[in-house]
């Protein structure tokens, strides 16, 4: 089960991680002039399909390391194709923000990735349920 803290923390992340990519990357840019509505609809888009497609561990810092990697992978790939989306429907709707090629979608969707993990992994430890 998704803890309310936890959601929170990816939607923060989701969308801190949007706008880091936007900002650092020269292969990330807004098609118009107002950057922060044309962000925070590349980060919509990223929350819904993040919430289709659920591909991050219970409790970060006790899964296996080798779930953690295979979860990032996947995560960085969902993430890149969603880069790619987002520059297709802001092309299609001549809004929002545009994705120069694979690579900046690439290094975009890493972005996102680790800073939504990092979010995930500053919170409070879960904890078990006590017996009655």
């Amino acid at each position: 089960m998704i803890r309310p803290m936890d959601k929170r923390r990816r939607v923060l992340g989701t969308f801190l991680g949007v706008t880091l990519a936007t900002v650092l990357l020269p292969g990330i840019s807004t098609i118009l002039d107002s950057p922060p509505w044309e962000v925070v609809l590349a980060g919509a888009v990223f929350l819904i399909v993040n919430q289709l497609i659920y591909s991050y561990p219970d409790d970060i810092r006790t899964a296996p390391p080798v779930l953690l990697l295979l979860l990032g992978v996947v995560g960085i790939a969902q993430d890149t194709l969603i880069w790619l989306l987002v520059s297709w429907l802001g092309s299609d709707m001549e809004y929002g923000l545009h994705v120069d090629g694979f690579l900046a979608a690439l290094l975009g969707g890493v972005i996102v990735r680790v800073t939504v993990l990092v979010l995930l992994a500053l919170g409070p430890a879960k904890t078990a349920p006590q017996p009655s």
